[in-house]
């Protein structure tokens, strides 16, 4: 069972609502609604559009208070860092985890994203998932598990 509260942020199209229901074990194809979406264990998938429309980072940043950790999901086949700006300074205080999604696609360069990403302002761990593998979502929902004791004594 995962122990930390957790909150997927990301563009539109990175893969979160995938990643989202792979982490509840459900690995079909994710239907995406445009709704922030919460499970059993606390966490929470918010839609791409809290992400790249200026308007709406308040609601971003209102829908993570609560999260113990931040992921910011980036697809594979996606060359551009679409981070917003001033968005790392917000989540200083949060564990900010990276995952890159999307590595079974053809023709990606997953060094190349993680490359990119480091370069702006993200580190490690950076979690390489394809959301249709369990084995690769593993990786990721085994350090969710890990708990984190100094933000637990803090509550």
């Amino acid at each position: 069972m995962l122990q930390q509260r957790y909150v997927l942020v990301g563009p539109v199209g990175a893969g979160k609502t995938s990643l989202f229901n792979a982490l509840n074990d459900d690995y079909s194809l994710a239907v995406k609604t445009q709704a922030v979406a919460f499970d059993q264990q606390g966490g929470v998938d918010t839609p791409g559009e809290f992400f790249n429309h200026p308007r709406l980072y308040r609601a971003l940043i209102s829908t993570t208070t609560e999260a113990e950790a931040i992921i910011y999901v980036h697809a594979a086949n996606d060359p551009i860092c679409r981070l917003p700006t001033g968005l790392l300074e917000v989540y200083q205080n949060k564990r900010l985890i990276t995952v890159i999604t999307k590595i079974d696609l053809p023709n990606v360069d997953v060094p190349a994203i993680k490359q990119m990403l480091l370069e702006h302002g993200l580190k490690e761990p950076i979690f390489e998932i394809c959301t249709q593998d369990p084995t690769s979502v593993q990786a990721l929902a085994t350090f969710l598990e890990q708990d984190v004791p100094s933000k637990r004594k803090a509550q």
